[in-house]
């Protein structure tokens, strides 16, 4: 479905949006079994689904057959990863978009079985593709005898706290972070205690300064290069070392759809004698399972929230005044916090500080320090699910504005984990803050929180998984006038793959060879372009990524300056402070490219300086206080919102800005009617 209008720039474009997804604890064998009946309908008259393949020589008839044959064996529950108990993790996890991709591939696997000369040389494809067992991998992490902690409990419980602790005790250790945040605060926090730590995440790499820290190196290397006993990075960076101890934050990331494999890849391979994984109960199982293959067994200790945390029951009515100090409202998109911070200013006179992922990682901890010093005047945080780890923050209160989010295709329902760990995150222990509170901005939501706050997370399936390069090498040669772009979409469909793995999402990874598909790379360079720390939705960085990926393939250097060229005014409206923001995105995009193409991209000092030019002039752009996008409106009235995201401009209605409650009122009331009806349809 196309993305509900955001309305024009002069009204705050807000509200709470319907949602076309169900809840995550609704995903039940009833619904999945719905959804099959659904999606099995949609693959037999697709058009999109035979093109797929025909890309493997699949005539029409040929699918014809086949796919009402395969169709007809789904429904009878006579394929074993197709019925609705199995389905369950493939739903929760990515939705329509995911289970429609599973489909083809359970299609081809199915051909494999029942057909196998439908598709030339399936049996070769099958082999060549085969990734079912990762844990033969990696033979050197297999040699050493590995001791697996896990600390698991919910945000706030000093899990992560415990596994450092044993950390810095050892005498080397691998600290690996879901963010760069947090990768270089744990750096910095080593460094500040005397302790030797290198800092590497894909577009840094530090190396402590001994002398100036006053603090003596771990050892020498037989070249006379110091030596530091503490490495901290971004899981995707992990070391292939050996050390004493390695800890794996934010486990339950191994089942995420994008980057799972990461932390999949980390605790298959890391070379240490004891790897401490912390994150929430649901990634027991799972890991347990990985660990049993590997002949390995896992520890695990559970721990409890420090301090009090509880759902209010009184959410803020529809009203910005009801903003309070120490509180941090939640939203999920970059204009919705502009606008947000705009009404609360307006409404409370309160300063606001703003977090979002879009934010240069050195910005949000200003924005973050801004917001825990209480002399500086900044009172709320205004912020999307980027909160939700690795930042820490004195929040009193979280409120959510709305329980859903746009994840590029429709509004889904954010998960039960990523509203405990958001939520989680008001009253953090030894911050001065007598336990939390969450609440919602209109009372409709409160119920749904409430029994989210309550469930713990669904236990994780499966762990992600993305195709060597070796892998994806020898698949290119059997279909070598095939573009890039559109090899990885076959591959995802043809892969053999076991019941304990996915592999990750290949949009962003299709986006990007698609950019750079007609310069000409080697299969190897375009390998490593396609993870590139970049989003293709961004046409600064898009424009950027095609001027990089074009001096690799024409062999000349890339200078810093050819590839970034920043605007030479400063931003005046917060759509000009968008642009420096991808411009800060593309540089760190240069930054990682000096580490795999170092011939080619060799200005990395020039690159740093031009980085740390962009975030003071987003440090700055943050501090617009007008913008031709800034409400005209005193007051916040959710009917004024519906307007302005619908298309209706002209004022016209009832006096609708002075009447908010009873408006809230009214909404509810629509929106338990919608709900009500959904859940009629789905009953039907």
């Amino acid at each position: 479905m196309p993305r509900p209008s955001r309305g024009p720039a002069n009204l705050p474009a807000f509200k709470p949006e319907l949602v076309s997804a169900p809840l995550e604890s609704d995903i039940d064998e009833a619904y999945a079994r719905k959804a099959r009946a659904e999606r099995l309908e949609r693959f037999l008259t697709n058009d999109e689904v035979f093109h797929r393949c025909a890309c493997f020589g699949i005539d029409r008839n040929q699918f014809d057959t086949w796919s009402a044959k395969f169709v007809d064996a789904a429904s009878k529950n006579k394929i074993e990863r197709l019925k609705p108990a199995n389905l369950l993790s493939v739903l929760a996890r990515g939705g329509m978009e995911t289970f429609d991709d599973f489909i083809v591939n359970q299609f081809f696997a199915y051909l494999a079985k029942e057909a196998p000369d439908v598709v030339k040389n399936t049996k070769f494809l099958r082999e060549i593709t085969d990734l079912r067992f990762p844990n033969e991998w990696s033979p050197d992490a297999r040699k050493v005898q590995r001791r697996i902690i896990m600390h698991v409990g919910p945000t706030n419980s000093g899990k992560t706290h415990n596994a450092l602790q044993r950390m810095r005790a050892s005498k080397s250790g691998i600290y690996c972070s879901p963010l760069r945040l947090l990768a270089h605060e744990v750096y910095s926090r080593l460094l500040a205690d005397g302790i030797p730590c290198v800092l590497i995440t894909g577009e840094d790499r530090r190396m402590p300064d001994f002398a100036e820290l006053g603090i003596e190196p771990s050892g020498y290397t037989v070249t006379g290069r110091p030596i530091s006993k503490m490495v901290s990075c971004t899981v995707e960076m992990a070391p292939n070392v050996h050390c004493h101890v390695a800890v794996i934050d934010e486990i339950q990331m191994i089942a995420d759809r994008s980057r799972g494999w990461a932390w999949t890849y980390a605790l298959l391979n890391m070379r240490a004698d004891e790897i401490h994984l912390c994150g929430e109960p649901s990634a027991v199982p799972l890991v347990k399972r990985i660990c049993a293959s590997l002949d390995e067994e896992v520890e695990v200790h559970e721990y409890s929230r420090l301090g009090k945390l509880e759902v209010s029951p009184d959410s803020l009515e529809g009203k910005w005044s009801n903003v309070q100090k120490g509180d941090c409202v939640v939203a999920f998109s970059r204009k919705d916090i502009f606008h947000i911070k705009s009404m609360i200013e307006e409404a409370t006179g309160l300063r606001c500080a703003v977090i979002y992922g879009g934010l240069p990682p050195e910005t949000r901890a200003e924005q973050a320090r801004l917001f825990n010093d209480p002399d500086s005047g900044y009172d709320v945080l205004v912020a999307s699910d980027a909160v939700g780890m690795g930042i820490n923050l004195t929040i009193n209160r979280v409120v959510f504005t709305t329980l859903s989010k746009w994840d590029g295709n429709m509004t889904r329902p954010i998960s039960v984990s990523q509203t405990r760990q958001i939520g989680g995150r008001a009253g953090r222990h030894n911050s001065g803050v007598d336990g939390g509170k969450v609440t919602t901005l209109v009372a409709s939501d409160i119920k749904n929180l409430d029994k989210a706050m309550g469930l713990q997370p669904h236990q994780l399936r499966v762990a992600g998984l993305k195709p060597p390069a070796e892998v994806i090498e020898v698949f290119s040669r059997q279909f070598p006038k095939v573009p890039f772009s559109q090899l990885w979409s076959m591959f995802r469909d043809i892969a053999n793959v076991s019941d304990d793995y996915f592999l990750c999402n290949f949009r962003d990874q299709e986006a990007i060879a698609t950019a750079i598909g007609h310069l000409g790379l080697s299969i190897k360079d375009m390998y490593q372009f396609i993870y590139a720390p970049i989003n293709c939705r961004d046409e600064i960085v898009k424009d950027c990524l095609v001027v990089c990926a074009t001096a690799v393939a024409r062999k000349t250097e890339c200078k810093a300056a050819s590839a970034i060229r920043l605007p030479r005014s400063k931003p005046k409206s917060r759509k000009q402070l968008l642009a420096f923001e991808q411009w800060h995105r593309a540089i760190t995009m240069y930054l990682w490219l000096t580490f795999h193409f170092p011939e080619t991209f060799t200005q990395y000092d020039e690159a740093l300086v031009l980085k740390s030019q962009c975030e003071d002039i987003i440090k700055a752009g943050l501090l617009l206080s007008d913008s031709p996008d800034k409400p005209k409106h005193s007051s916040y009235s959710l009917e004024n919102t519906h307007n302005a995201e619908s298309g209706d401009t002209s004022g016209s209605g009832e006096n609708k800005s002075k009447e908010p409650k009873e408006y809230v009122m009214r909404l509810e009331a629509k929106l338990e009617s919608l709900n009500k009806l959904r859940k009629m349809i789905e009953v039907s």
